[in-house]
Parts: structure tokens; sequence; C-alpha cells
């Protein structure tokens, strides 16, 4: 691992516990369903792919040395992420995901204890710096607070470091909508960016026009995915809709993380916008079609090789 990575990645990081139903839903009573463990959160997800993809990168995050918190620094270490600035303390628990799957594949909720993500503070950041001002972009979740995220972005301003954003959930998304502009890219689901425009997402349309309005506040890039309707983007010269991949959904659980990885994997790369976000798709397919929250097999071979077939 170099001295300095390419990319920093910082917010979440969790263990994932997720339950795909065997058949539909009954409150009230336990329901038969298959139950798969793994390390998660947003930030860490993106950081794994990144590695997998063959960019070198470090996350910052919080964890306690709780089981859930040596589980996901001996696994995010293992798959090669530069696990040196992350912060152990026991203020908070360490980060639990929950997700409730429907027989299909799809989400049918999903139960999120963050907060740990919270006390990465600016002095934290300040601690390391020089990892921030040395990378070729940062990336931040919307589990960082909003104070840690205006000390970045304003220390990679000056540092001329571009900073991508994931919107994570609509609630985070929210406490986030006043700052779009404060992002060189900027990535969520349909709900999210509907919270992110304040507007209404329908089709690919209405998704396109919520990724322009967040254009008109300052970003380069947004991109919204549509779950089964593929993904949109926009820049200040174009916008485009690329469609999903038909395959096996066993998981979605990571596919966004995905996307964003394989996007900010070509955005350093300097390949064109249109041909990032079709891979992303590809990567996001690949991700979806694993039990694992990353895809274990996933590279940038293998991407390439789908987008070809």
């Amino acid at each position: 691992m170099p001295q300095h990575p390419q990319i920093v990645v910082i917010g979440g990081a969790s263990l994932d516990i997720k339950g795909r139903l065997r058949r539909d839903f009954l409150p009230g009573t336990s329901n038969a369903a298959s139950v798969q463990i793994s390390v998660g959160g947003v930030a860490r997800n993106i950081a794994e792919n990144l590695v997998r993809l063959g960019l070198s990168t470090a996350l910052i995050c919080a964890v306690c040395g709780d089981d859930f918190g040596r589980s996901i620094l001996s696994q995010t270490e293992a798959a090669g992420v530069d696990m040196g600035a992350v912060m152990l303390t026991c203020d908070q628990r360490s980060a639990a995901y929950i997700a409730l799957l429907s027989p299909d594949g799809t989400m049918l909720a999903g139960l999120d204890d963050s907060q740990t993500a919270r006390l990465i503070s600016p002095d934290w950041i300040d601690q390391h710096a020089s990892l921030l001002t040395r990378a070729a972009m940062v990336v931040i979740d919307a589990n960082t607070s909003r104070q840690t995220a205006d000390h970045i972005v304003a220390l990679c301003d000056r540092a001329k470091v571009p900073v991508a954003f994931d919107a994570v959930a609509v609630g985070l998304a929210d406490r986030y909508r006043e700052r779009v502009g404060n992002f060189t890219f900027v990535t969520g689901s349909e709900l999210e960016a509907e919270v992110l425009a304040g507007m209404s997402i329908s089709d690919v349309a209405s998704a396109t026009a919520a990724a322009q309005h967040l254009i008109t506040q300052g970003t380069k890039l947004a991109v919204i995915a549509l779950g089964q309707g593929g993904v949109v983007y926009a820049t200040p010269d174009e916008v485009g809709h690329v469609p999903p991949i038909e395959a096996e959904i066993v998981d979605p659980t990571g596919a966004g993380e995905a996307l964003a990885a394989m996007i900010i994997y070509g955005l350093v790369n300097d390949i064109p916008v249109a041909e990032c976000v079709r891979l992303g798709v590809v990567a996001a397919s690949l991700t979806s079609s694993s039990p694992e929250t990353v895809a274990p097999d996933l590279s940038l071979e293998q991407v390439y090789a789908t987008l070809e077939t």
C-alpha cells in the first residue's frame, strides 16, 4: 500500500445483517428467511470496492473494539483497505445495519444504527490531513456530520482535491440538501435524490430533471440510481440514461456503493462520464448478483468483460 492512497473515503462502517424472506412477510410472527452476515457501511463498502478495482484507498471511520468492530477492522484490512486512520473508540458501540429483503431480493426495509460515524470530528480530520490533501479524490458519505463534512470540503478546496458525496439514506440526505454544490460528484437513490433536489421522481424523465437541478446547485456530476429503472446522470454538458442489466437479484445491498466506486475509478482515470456510468451499472449488477455486500470477485477485468457480453 503506497504511503499516500489515491482515494480517501470517510463515513460509515458497520456489520450488516441481511434476511431474505422465503415467502411473503407475515407481521407479528417469525418468518422463514435466509440470513447473511457481512461487514458493510456505505463508506467502507465504497473503499473495499475501490481496492478491488485497483485503486489504493484509505478509510476514515470510527469503530469500537467490540465483536462487531473487530470484524469490521479485520475483514476490511484483509481486503486491502488502508485502515491506519480509523478512530478506535467506545463512546458509541460499533455501527450495525439490518436489511429485510423480499423473496425476490428487493429491499422491504432497513434499520441503520450508524451514530458512530458522527464521532469523526474536524480535529480527527486535521490529524490525517495529509491523506486528504495528497489524494486524487476524497469521498464522504452522509453518515458524516455536517460540521466535519464542511471542514473536509474546505480542506480539500484549498488543496484542489475534488470531493464526492454519497447520500446514503433519505433522512441523512435531507441534512445535506443545501450542500450539494460543495461536491464534485453526488450520487444517491431515487428517494434520496428527491430529497436533495426537492423534486418528485417517477420515471426517467423526472429523474433526469432532478439530476439537472442538482447540477444547477453547483455539482459537476449527479448520478441517480432508479433500481430496476437503471441509472440517470447529468453534467453541465450532457445527460444520459443507462438501462439496468438483466440479472438475478440475490441481494441488492451494496449495489449503490459499487456504482459509486466504479464511477469514482473512472473519474480519476479520465474515463468519459458516459462510460463511467455504464461501467458503474455493470458493477452494481454484479454486486446485486452476489450474497455479499461487496462482491468478492469484483474486478476491473470482470466489469469490462461483462460490459462486452
